[in-house]
């Protein structure tokens, strides 16, 4: 019998290996003035306490145990800074080194940088988590150009992030970008897909990206699995101060109590925000709906629902709310475009935020005009 010695591809292609970057960085920890935390919506908080969570540990009694937890990973949440420099790695500690079966861990666990092309924003590296440590340090940027960038750092999407922080090629010039004066966050409300599942890495999942296409800073409350419309998230949402807000949680509401739910929580966000464009955004026309009867009557029965909440809205005289059809923004049937049938890729996801981008900032327009 032959015996067979296991070789991995890194060994046979060097392309695939993880670069840990030069030895001789200066570091600075993510929660240094010279670096902005942007995409949480109590961002002082997290300041204070050195955390990555994107609820406060005091507001989260009430609510259920998976929200609980989910809200411990800083999806759609970066670190936003200009920077002159050559280099640039980062080095983080993850919870653990878990791993899910469909998505690739450089979205569940990673971080990834882009930097700021006149209006476009460039991906420029992606931190590669290690499969055995929970703590590794990866190169993002090797022997560039020594200019002036603006960059945003994505953190992971799916992972609790323990500590993070980013070396600079020595003497780098580094400094935190202020917020926009005036300017007010795009808040989402949703499921797994609003949370980036299962994106292919941080920063490409919709929400992210709607919030460069638009320019502006987005909070992510995706909880999978758990985003179901309580009463207790909608008291803690309609805190925030958002330019508007996206409830896309009808996937993981019941069918049968939806025309309750909804309705109730739409309620309590505009006894706080009578104004503040509302958009409900359909579930999307899962792959799975078109592969059974059962499916396709649950998902279209929420859209429905969907709909008829929104036009009684309408009438009784809320002008600023707003229905998204899902199934225009990813329809059943895009080749690539899901892994299991639901969870969109990086692909599934740039459709949808392109379709709802120019949606959102319709949206922005109308109310620069009313």
């Amino acid at each position: 019998m032959v015996k067979t010695r296991k070789v991995c591809v890194e060994d046979i292609d060097k392309n695939f290996k993880a670069s840990t970057g030069k030895q001789s960085l200066q570091w600075i920890d993510a929660f240094d003035r010279r670096l902005a935390l942007r995409g949480f919506a109590w961002a002082a908080e997290n300041q204070k306490h050195k955390n990555f969570r994107r609820l406060p540990d005091r507001m989260v009694a009430g609510l259920s145990e998976a929200v609980q937890s989910l809200s411990h990973q800083p999806s759609s949440g970066f670190l936003s800074f200009f920077a002159t420099t050559s280099d640039l790695s980062v080095r983080m500690t993850v919870e653990d080194t878990a791993q899910m079966n469909h998505m690739p861990a450089t979205g569940m666990a990673g971080a990834e940088l882009y930097f700021r092309d006149g209006s476009v924003w460039v991906p420029a590296g992606t931190a590669i988590p290690s499969q055995t440590e929970v703590s590794f340090t990866r190169a993002l940027i090797e022997n560039g150009p020594k200019v002036r960038r603006e960059y945003r750092l994505y953190l992971p999407l799916y992972k609790k992030l323990e500590s993070l922080a980013l070396g600079f090629s020595s003497g780098a010039k580094v400094s935190a970008v202020p917020a926009p004066k005036g300017s007010k966050p795009i808040f989402f409300y949703g499921t797994s897909i609003t949370q980036g599942g299962c994106a292919s890495t941080a920063g490409s999942d919709f929400v992210s990206t709607v919030g460069r296409l638009l320019d502006t800073e987005v909070i992510n409350f995706g909880f999978s699995g758990s985003g179901r419309g309580e009463p207790e998230v909608a008291l803690l949402i309609r805190k925030v101060d958002a330019e508007m807000f996206i409830l896309d949680f009808q996937a993981n509401a019941v069918v049968e109590t939806l025309d309750k739910v909804l309705p109730e929580f739409i309620r309590l966000l505009r006894e706080k925000h009578p104004t503040t464009p509302l958009v409900l955004v359909g579930n999307p026309g899962y792959d799975q709906r078109l592969r059974g009867a059962e499916a396709r009557d649950r998902i279209d029965r929420k859209r429905d629902i969907g709909m008829t909440v929104y036009l009684e809205k309408k009438a009784g005289g809320d002008r600023a709310i707003h229905f998204i059809d899902g199934y225009g923004l990813l329809p059943g049937g895009l080749s690539g475009a899901t892994v299991d049938g639901v969870h969109p890729t990086s692909h599934g996801f740039a459709i949808m935020a392109e379709r709802l981008a120019p949606q959102l900032r319709a949206i922005r327009l109308q109310r620069a005009f009313d």
